[in-house]
């Protein structure tokens, strides 16, 4: 008699015009999933092993798509589901998700925020305030007590400025100067040069992403003797210098391991999950896998380790247990970095999980 397995659902956006990302996501869990199923499946506590099924719908980053795939999982018994990947369906599925008792992964970064008031909902994206702590951690340990700022006029940037003053004025750093530019803008030389006028030690620049990050960057080439520029998390990946071409300043970014993983320091016990990651993806796409992959790979992983460390009745586990069992989590190796969840906190990955990276070529490396 076939054995029942335990199904997870997916929600991810996968079309082609979703990038290689979205792919990759699927990719990876999927993948994660295989290697389960071929060690035997997930081996319960009371002794049963179960296959693991991922059941994967195809969201295009579309609310409208995202909720009726959400009640058809809910409805067919999936035990947790993965996903969505995009702001406006995550924000959208999360109060059905805590209406309908099911644990939900949410795999994108706007979930991280407010999630002490979660019961059933976990995220696995470092949150932007997280990456703006790490860098702030990393400019405290550089000795910089004089930055400048760079940010488009966005409700998100502005939030961040707010943290950034508070932060700063912590670590009793001065914010000297500021420039707000409109959303998508490109030419930042003017801005730049206002900004070293006032004699920062640093810039710390938080573009929307790759094509706003790789526009600072290449304009930083221009302006004579500029201090280093620090850009955000939406900046660290390979498109950003991809995009910026060969006349871009040198800049740094903070991002998580995965980038630079030949950098790695070997006894960082993230280095082994990381490059292990790495290596089963390399091996079934022939391509470097991304950080929003390595995030689906630790979701599938993180509920199968929860699975095999709790406790349950023979049969089938309950969706009550493995909602209990991921709260309880502390410290899991995954190659997104240390994951952590509490009663009061269901953002899995903090400012620990970050590095700061300096651009190389076509590539991220760890400083010297």
């Amino acid at each position: 008699m076939p054995v029942t397995p335990i199904v997870v659902g997916a929600i991810f956006d996968v079309k082609n015009d979703a990038g290689p990302d979205g792919r990759q996501r699927l990719e990876a869990a999927m993948l994660a999933v295989d290697l389960v199923n071929r060690r035997g499946g997930v081996a319960l506590p009371s002794g049963e092993r179960r296959p693991l099924q991922l059941v994967v719908f195809d969201a295009a980053g579309q609310p409208d798509l995202a909720e009726p795939a959400f009640r058809r999982l809910v409805a067919d018994g999936a035990l947790a589901i993965l996903g969505p990947t995009d702001a406006e369906s995550a924000a959208l599925l999360r109060p059905m998700a805590e209406s309908a008792a099911v644990p939900t992964i949410v795999l994108h970064e706007s979930a991280s925020r407010e999630s002490s008031a979660w019961r059933w909902t976990f995220a696995l994206a470092a949150s932007p305030e997280e990456a703006l702590a790490a860098t702030i951690d990393f400019f405290t340990a550089s000795g910089v007590d004089r930055l400048a700022w760079l940010a488009p006029r966005t409700m998100e940037a502005s939030g961040l400025r707010r943290e950034l003053v508070r932060l700063s004025g912590a670590a009793n750093m001065q914010v000297v100067s500021e420039e707000i530019y409109p959303p998508g803008e490109e030419e930042h030389t003017r801005r730049l040069a206002r900004l070293q006028a006032a004699e920062p030690r640093v810039i710390l620049a938080w573009p929307r992403d790759s094509h706003e990050g790789a526009a600072v960057a290449r304009d930083a080439a221009k302006v004579p003797n500029l201090v280093p520029v620090f850009l955000g998390s939406a900046a660290a990946n390979a498109a950003t210098l991809s995009l910026t071409g060969d006349a871009a300043a040198v800049v740094r970014t903070v991002t998580l391991r995965l980038p630079v993983a030949d950098d790695l320091w070997d006894h960082d016990p993230l280095t082994p999950a990381i490059r292990d990651f790495r290596r089963e993806m390399q091996a079934r796409t022939g391509r470097m896998p991304t950080s929003e992959a390595a995030g689906a790979w630790d979701a599938v992983r993180l509920i199968v380790a929860t699975l095999e460390r709790t406790g349950s009745p023979p049969g089938l586990p309950t969706r009550a247990a493995l909602r209990d069992g991921l709260e309880a989590t502390t410290d899991y190796v995954g190659a997104s970095g240390l994951i952590a969840f509490n009663s009061r906190r269901h953002a899995g990955l903090d400012r620990r999980a970050l590095v700061v990276a300096r651009s190389e070529g076509r590539r991220w490396r760890l400083p010297p």
